[in-house]
């Protein structure tokens, strides 16, 4: 199903995957959007506090029919002065698709595209997969999947390690936890790692490595 951003909102496009039965998923971008989106009827969703969707028919300009509109709006702020009552500021979430789910399983399904690209974007430039040239397929398969193995590990060392779990890009888990000025030095023939009494991020550094060392797979 084409999930996409709305840098493919576009009505020759949605025709393409209609006459082919596509099903298709696609964010709005509209100069007018926004007034567009205030003058329909909005309801709560349920369970959701501060959410409230709504659904639409809408024909843009150059376009051969009407397509679903769905949309969410999240209360972010409330302005009371110098307006008599007081006045809920939005964030405002459409789309345009073919698909019979309700506006809030919409926006969900919409958002694991996004999460997905945040995957992508930690293996393309933080985990080094987007500079591969050896110019041999064979070769720059092994580097890309050494890569994907590098990052799962990280991600699992979080997971198992943190009791705030894993929030952190890749490149910030390096800065704070890796990359670490510290000195190898040699006391009764065992080889020691010192940290810097000041170092900002110790305690979560001595955190992790006390984890670890308690880990049993057993």
């Amino acid at each position: 199903m084409p999930r996409a951003d709305s840098g493919f909102f576009n009505g020759a496009l949605l025709e393409v995957l209609e006459e082919k039965k596509s099903e298709y998923l696609i964010k709005v971008k509209m100069k007018n959007l926004a007034s567009l989106l205030m003058q329909q009827k909005w309801k709560k969703v349920k369970g959701k506090n501060g959410i409230e969707s709504t659904e639409f028919l809408y024909k843009c300009v150059r376009w051969k029919k009407g397509r679903r509109f769905v949309a969410i709006r999240k209360v972010v702020d409330v302005t009371t002065m110098p307006t008599l009552f007081p006045l809920p500021q939005y964030e405002f979430f459409c789309y345009v698709t073919n698909l019979k789910l309700s506006p809030w399983k919409i926006h969900k399904c919409y958002g694991k595209r996004s999460t997905s690209e945040n995957w992508i974007e930690w293996c393309k430039n933080h985990m080094a997969s987007g500079t591969i040239r050896t110019q041999d397929f064979w070769a720059n398969s092994a580097l890309f999947q050494t890569s994907i193995l590098a990052y799962n590990l990280m991600v699992w060392m979080m997971w198992l390690n943190t009791e705030t779990r894993f929030h952190e890009e890749p490149n910030t888990i390096r800065a704070w936890l890796i990359m670490v000025p510290a000195k190898l030095i040699s006391r009764g023939r065992q080889l020691l790692l010192t940290l810097s009494e000041d170092y900002v991020f110790k305690e979560r550094w001595l955190e992790i490595e006390d984890s670890i060392s308690a880990l049993n797979f057993a």
